[in-house]
């Protein structure tokens, strides 16, 4: 059975180092398990943080070929990732966090 491809969503605007930190740990924890992960900090490399607008695009169509969208902890404090969130639920792409994902992984 093939797994599915994930996209990790979470603040970024605003936040220290941009959550880069927080975001490599999610996706590095992912692959590990063998996901395919799409990281919005990967997708947007050499894209000034000052062009919210143009990373948003490039993020919300690479979300919309995942089948999971991963929600860090600190997805609700962000503009961008309440998009994605309305957007992957409006398209029927399934959204769970990070920490139940990883729990239920677990016990399997």
């Amino acid at each position: 059975m093939c797994k599915p491809k994930l996209y990790v969503s979470g603040a970024i605007s605003g936040m220290p180092e941009l959550n880069k930190i927080k975001f490599e740990i999610a996706t590095k924890q992912l692959r590990h398990l063998g996901y395919e992960v799409v990281n919005p900090h990967e997708l947007c490399i050499g894209i000034p943080a000052a062009e919210w607008e143009k990373c948003m695009k490039i993020c919300i169509c690479a979300l919309c070929f995942c089948e999971v969208m991963i929600m860090l902890d600190d997805w609700q404090d962000s503009r961008g990732a309440t998009l994605e969130f309305i957007i992957a639920r409006s398209l029927g792409i399934k959204t769970i966090s990070l920490h139940e994902f990883l729990k239920t992984h677990n016990r399997s």
